[in-house]
């Protein structure tokens, strides 16, 4: 079990270092900052979250085809492009934030409420 826990602290860390780094392309004023907080910060926060992610489906022998791992990896593959995309231009604009925080959310919610594919025509 300890194990398990760790890796759960560890999936933590990256989603807290993915979330710093999208927060920071945002409110850091340097076009330079921005890059940094995306390819330094967020970039590998989200390789230590899938890695983790991976490992904790291997300890609780969970098949990576689950509805919530399904959705979840397109979805934080999108959060990190629009993220990428967002840095690739000088302005920061509402809708950059939008496109690259709410996959995010969605994330979050599949990595918490952990839907399953039973549970789609009920």
């Amino acid at each position: 079990m300890a194990a398990y826990q760790i890796l759960l602290l560890i999936k933590f860390v990256g989603v807290i270092l993915y979330s710093g780094g999208l927060i920071g392309s945002f409110v850091a004023t340097a076009l330079v900052d921005r890059k940094r907080a995306v390819h330094a910060v967020a970039s590998p926060g989200l390789v230590v979250t899938w890695i983790a992610g991976y490992l904790l489906t291997t300890q609780l022998q969970v098949p990576l085809t689950e509805l919530w791992i399904v959705a979840a990896i397109p979805l934080s593959l999108v959060s990190q492009l629009a993220l990428v995309h967002s840095v690739s231009r000088d302005r920061r604009t509402t809708g950059a934030f939008v496109s690259a925080f709410a996959p995010l959310f969605m994330v979050l919610l599949m990595m918490v409420f952990r839907p399953t594919w039973s549970g789609v025509g009920s």
